[in-house]
């Protein structure tokens, strides 16, 4: 009776509030709005379309975060200055220059720069050999190597094509489909 009385004010806080659920994962508080918002220890993370996708998008967000983290800790400088050489036509390798890659690199924003790609490829074990992105509406899509290979070598001179397939998930799926059909 006891709890049943808790369950009952702790729901009825979170109405007050705005809020129509609220669960704890990877030890963030993550409420959800009756529109579906969420907001992961009180910051807006993104929306979905219904309650029940709710975990799953916040479990990838949370876990895309944490690997940003990794990322951002454990590529040393030297081997992000030796892939910017390798990649690009750069006479000098300046902070700056480091720090605006690994600012690309932890917005795990979808790029076609082949320094990305080999970054997020040497680390591409822990997910079965696939990069993983988000995208400008906050979704989170999973390729495969070879196909941000193609990918980087087709979208080359076309910055349209990257700036649709990063605006969401079904412009990027078309995309990376109508290219593989070609």
């Amino acid at each position: 009776m006891q709890n049943n009385t808790f369950s009952k004010l702790r729901q009825k806080c979170l109405t007050d509030l705005g809020f129509v659920s609220q669960f704890q994962l990877y030890e963030n508080i993550v409420k959800v709005t009756d529109s579906n918002e969420i907001y992961i220890n009180d910051e807006k993370i993104g929306s979905v379309n219904t309650l029940e996708e709710v975990r799953e998008y916040v479990k990838k967000y949370i876990e895309n975060n944490k690997l940003l983290e990794d990322i951002n800790t454990s590529i040393p400088e030297e081997k992000l200055a030796h892939y910017i050489k390798q990649y690009h036509n750069v006479d000098k390798i300046t902070d700056t220059l480091i720090e605006s890659y690994n600012e690309l690199i932890s917005s795990n924003a979808f790029t076609i720069d082949p320094v990305v790609t080999a970054v997020k490829q040497s680390r591409s074990s822990e997910f079965n050999n696939k990069l993983i992105y988000e995208l400008d509406d906050k979704s989170v899509v999973a390729i495969e190597e070879q196909t941000q290979n193609n990918l980087n070598s087709l979208l080359r001179d076309r910055p349209e094509i990257v700036n649709y397939m990063k605006e969401n998930k079904y412009n990027f799926i078309r995309i990376v489909k109508d290219l593989g059909e070609n």
